[in-house]
């Protein structure tokens, strides 16, 4: 017998999905209007996006690195974060280096003083800005702060690059491209680099770039955040006191959500590390595949089914019923199945005084 030797290469697109549920609800083809495909668009993006009400969708986490300044208080989050599943203070520390490059460049120690205050621009002729270390080391994040004027934003499009010699350089890894607005943090976890005497990051498009700092930062902890309620945030009676880690947050689920810090930043270089639930992808075109994995499927197009045949005319009640029934058993199905398969572990505290 002959089989595929393949997997994961089945590919289902929206129109599948789509000529799928007609077909569930007892119609053809020649009845799929543009308007009913335009409508079966509109219902799978609701269902999709109704995923995030019904549970934590696995592959929606999303680990982001965010820095803060000084008496910032509060971190503004992408408008697509439905929560903050965990949030950490990362003890960062930005070692001094023996010599900042390129050498030629005035503006090169200034990149890397810790002051953002100062504005470092590199050369057509250097395109970068960089650093060596005597006896080497390594690097667990990579970050810069933005230049923008007159209330703009920049644009930087980076190769974080190694050496151990200043001459051959290797490239790491290819930032996304990122755009600050003036005085923007922007890190990167970088998967822990074997020790490196030189380090640098390489302006890959733009002739050349300004920034007001980077850092090449290691770690010793990883501090967790608590969560506090809005209750307990509002009651708190000095909301800006400083001090150099904060200990609680409150996410404030807005349309533009916020996650506010407690105590406040009392420097410029606090890094926070925090594992974000975003919300499900657009649907997009009908030749598009949606983002999730192949395990939902079953659940999504049953989904569906159900939806598109209560809109379309002419379906009868008994098929509406039982493909909403089918519906609730394929997503219990799939949603049990959604864990991490990890081993519980409780730890029942009893004692006189609680907290």
């Amino acid at each position: 017998m002959a089989y595929s030797n393949t997997t994961g290469n089945t590919k289902i697109n929206v129109d599948q999905l789509i000529s799928y549920a007609f077909r569930d609800a007892g119609k053809t083809a020649e009845e799929m209007t543009p308007e009913y495909v335009n409508a079966g668009k509109q219902a799978l993006f609701y269902n999709l996006q109704n995923l995030s009400n019904l549970g934590v969708n696995l592959w929606l986490l999303e680990n982001k690195l965010v820095g803060a300044l000084e008496a910032q208080q509060y971190l503004t989050l992408p408008a697509t974060t439905i929560d903050v599943r965990e949030a950490n203070w990362v003890y960062i520390i930005n070692s001094e280096a023996s010599e900042y490059l390129p050498v030629s460049n005035p503006d090169s120690p200034a990149a890397f003083a810790q002051n953002l205050d100062i504005v470092s621009t590199s050369t057509v002729g250097n395109n970068w800005f960089g650093l060596s270390y005597q006896n080497g080391q390594s690097v667990y994040y990579v970050g810069f702060n933005g230049h923008a004027t007159g209330g703009g934003t920049q644009t930087y499009n980076f190769a974080y690059e190694t050496s151990e010699d200043g001459i051959t350089w290797t490239t790491v890894a290819q930032l996304p491209e990122t755009t600050l607005a003036d005085r923007e943090w922007a890190y990167f976890p970088i998967s822990i680099t074997p020790v490196h005497v030189f380090y640098r990051l390489r302006e890959t498009v733009a002739p050349t770039f300004s920034v007001r700092q980077i850092v090449f930062s290691t770690s010793q902890q990883v501090i967790p955040l608590a969560r506090l309620n809005r209750d307990d945030y509002w009651n708190l009676p000095n909301k800006q006191f400083p001090s150099a880690r904060a200990l609680q947050y409150w996410y404030d689920r807005q349309i533009e959500p916020k996650m506010y810090l407690w105590p406040v930043p009392n420097n410029n270089f606090q890094m926070f590390q925090l594992l974000i639930e975003k919300q499900m992808q657009d649907v997009g075109s009908l030749t598009n595949e949606l983002y999730l994995p192949d395990r939902w499927i079953n659940s999504v197009q049953a989904s569906l089914s159900h939806r598109l045949s209560m809109q379309i005319p002419g379906v009868d009640g008994a098929k509406i019923a039982y493909l909403e029934g089918q519906a609730d058993k394929l997503f219990m199905q799939a949603n049990n199945e959604e864990r991490d398969k990890s081993p519980i572990y409780f730890a029942p505290v009893i004692s006189y005084y609680t907290r």
